[in-house]
């Protein structure tokens, strides 16, 4: 991990952008060959190829792979169009397209070993004559004790035509795998479908040690699979005419001291997301202009780097409007500007984790605007969470190719008594859905009394329910909770 220390002390000088011009500029059972934005692509009669994995994704996908074990994922060959004559294409592992990629973004990505990976058939992909898409071809990887826990590596692919109508323009013909090796993930591993369950803590109040103490009875597995830092804030500074996070004193406090609250989460395979919201400036997530959008994207990278953090929750909410607008910010907010951030934020860390909460300018990205340099609301959200008294939002249409196990439904609020009946407990589990919870704390006084309106129960009586529901088990709490202490 790179060494940076940020105080909140510091934080105005820990500028961004000046004005002046320093910055210028889940697995489904079968492949659902969903429609693609294909405007990156080249206008021509032409037959343009590409390729796209199992979630439809172009150009890059990342996943993890614990320690020692191996994994694949299966690519396709799509075409923009068909063509009467038979293409034949070779896919092969090439370390240039990931220098290159390294010198575009400013990344410094190593390489999978390549003898570590096997391209099925040689890497040989057919596109059949009147069609636009190949029969899968699989990618198999193992990893070695040689490489780092918690550190991403990259398998460069570069396809070579063989023969055919088919042609590549740009970044098409290749691909990039990122693989993160995951050093503890077993120990709250509990299934390629098992469903994910998110905890958002309010990091003014709970310590978020506090996921330590729920396990599952039977396979001992962590109850938790993400904790989400609620929240850290987006923030103009009228001073600097800036704009920076690392805004929330606690959130600060436990960052600065990660290897007491984070490492030992993350060394169980739990992963730490930071949420960002407005704080009562101008700026949000919904309004920044593209080169601002990028420099803040740049400055999380350098936060993310820091702390070792895995990914980001973004929620529209708190900001406040100034008139006139400061140089960098749309007058208004909309999901079109929010798409932009959280583009830049993925393509700056393809390997981190960015989750939408489907609130304000975030409730519906499934405008034409939202596809940004040719990438869909797919490439750059990879959850997304209902508000509590919203469950009746439709995913499909509101964050169109999102596949359904990206689905935060039913969202359970702990603290003020949101509870989910245990019919939609049992469709998020039918389905390989998300779970979102939010405040859950052992020293609420809701953990032990019953609250809510339309069901009444205590949050160990939720967390039963859950852990009876989606994984068959019963839960144990140790009774040993973490007070704050920070």
């Amino acid at each position: 991990m790179k060494s940076y220390n940020f105080y909140k002390a510091g934080l105005a000088t820990m500028l961004l952008f000046f004005y002046g011009g320093l910055f210028t500029a889940c697995d489904d059972t079968e492949f659902d060959a969903k429609p693609i934005n294909e405007s990156q692509f080249e206008v021509s009669d032409k037959q343009m190829g590409y390729f796209v994995d199992m979630d439809g994704k172009t150009e890059l996908a990342s996943l993890e792979v614990q320690a020692g074990y191996s994994k694949d994922i299966t690519l396709y060959l799509k075409a923009t169009k068909p063509s009467s004559s038979v293409s034949e294409v070779s896919l092969a592992y090439e370390e240039e397209v990931l220098r290159n990629y390294n010198a575009e973004t400013g990344n410094d990505f190593e390489a999978f070993p390549s003898g570590n990976v096997l391209l099925e058939a040689g890497g040989t992909m057919t596109l059949p004559e009147n069609s636009q898409v190949s029969e899968a071809m699989k990618v198999s990887f193992t990893t070695t004790k040689q490489l780092e826990p918690g550190k991403t590596y990259v398998i460069p692919l570069q396809a070579k035509i063989i023969s055919g109508s088919l042609n590549f323009s740009g970044k098409s013909g290749s691909y990039l795998i990122f693989v993160k090796i995951m050093e503890n993930m077993g120990d709250c591993f509990k299934g390629e479908d098992a469903v994910k369950l998110f905890s958002v803590i309010e990091t003014n109040d709970t310590n978020p040690l506090n996921h330590l103490c729920f396990t599952l009875k039977n396979s001992k597995k962590y109850l938790f699979d993400y904790v989400v830092f609620f929240s850290d804030n987006i923030v103009f500074d009228k001073e600097t005419g800036t704009v920076h996070a690392l805004h929330n004193d606690n959130v600060v406090k436990l960052l600065n001291n990660r290897d007491k609250y984070l490492k030992p989460l993350q060394d169980r395979g739990i992963k730490i997301i930071l949420g960002i919201m407005a704080d009562h400036t101008h700026a949000s997530i919904g309004n920044l202009k593209p080169e601002t959008a990028q420099a803040f994207a740049r400055y999380m990278k350098t936060v993310s780097d820091t702390y070792g953090l895995d990914g980001f929750f973004y929620d529209d909410e708190y900001d406040s409007p100034e008139s006139p607008t400061p140089p960098g910010f749309w007058d208004y907010k909309s999901e079109e500007y929010a798409a932009q951030l959280l583009y830049e934020m993925k393509r700056i860390m393809p390997d981190k984790i960015n989750i939408a909460y489907a609130l304000g300018v975030l409730k519906d990205m499934s405008s034409e605007a939202c596809t940004i340099d040719g990438k869909s609301v797919r490439y750059y959200v990879d959850y997304i969470m209902c508000d509590y008294n919203d469950w009746n939002i439709d995913f499909r249409s509101a964050y169109p190719g999102v596949d359904q196990c990206r689905w935060g439904m039913y969202s359970q609020e702990f603290n003020r008594g949101y509870w989910a009946k245990d019919e939609y407990l049992q469709k998020i589990k039918d389905t390989k859905a998300s779970h979102f919870i939010f405040a859950m704390d052992p020293f609420r006084k809701s953990f032990n009394e019953a609250t809510g309106s339309n069901i009444r129960q205590t949050q160990q009586e939720a967390l039963q329910k859950i852990g009876q529901i989606f994984y068959g088990e019963e839960v144990v709490y140790n009774e040993k909770p973490y007070p704050k202490d920070y």
